[in-house]
């Protein structure tokens, strides 16, 4: 009998403890941030990832609801980042920057910080100077939905409230600037058809 508790608390100890020892590594290796998405770094498109008319509901900084939906007839840019992201700040007064032209365009901004504090991303937006809508995806679950591999990532939403363009990385005001024009002239030439 107690040869076959010694079998049994090795069969089950050893793996268990592999496992525990695995977390431990996971976590230690990832700098405690096991939780947090991938940080995008070069610019690039990628394939849209989600329902080309995903929808979201989350809470604004000011406390409104904000909903994908109720921009319908604007040119929207959906832009996932976070407080604690390198690129991300990189390309803040970059995304300022173009709000202020493109605003006044009808297009509008929208910022979803992911698993980010209140405090962090409204420190961020002060230091920067940033206008636009930001809400906080808390536990990552529109990030999910829409298949936020990495941060930045930004998803480009024309006036029929269809998603047709994903960037990943940080962009420069000339890469920002092409994607908005392109898409206020296809805009405009759906209008006058």
């Amino acid at each position: 009998m107690n040869a076959q508790r010694k079998i049994i608390t090795v069969g089950i100890g050893v793996p268990l403890l592999l496992l525990v020892s695995l977390i431990v590594w996971g976590t230690l290796s990832a700098g405690g941030s096991g939780g947090r998405p991938g940080v995008n770094q070069v610019l690039g498109e990628a394939p849209i990832s989600t329902s080309r008319f995903n929808d979201f509901e989350l809470v604004d900084l000011d406390g409104q609801t904000l909903k994908l939906s109720d921009l319908k007839g604007k040119i929207v840019m959906i832009d996932f980042w976070s407080s604690w992201c390198a690129p991300c700040r990189a390309e803040a007064e970059t995304l300022v920057d173009a709000y202020q032209v493109w605003s006044d365009r009808g297009v509008e901004f929208v910022g979803i910080s992911v698993w980010d504090s209140q405090d962090e991303v409204v420190r961020f937006a002060k230091r920067y100077g940033i206008e636009y809508p930001l809400a906080i995806d808390n536990d990552g679950s529109v990030a999910v939905d829409f298949g936020v591999r990495g941060i930045p990532e930004k998803f480009f939403v024309d006036s029929e409230g269809e998603i047709v363009r994903k960037i990943t990385g940080p962009n420069t005001r000339r890469s920002l600037n092409d994607v908005l024009t392109e898409m206020s002239e296809q805009a405009l030439g759906a209008t006058a058809n």
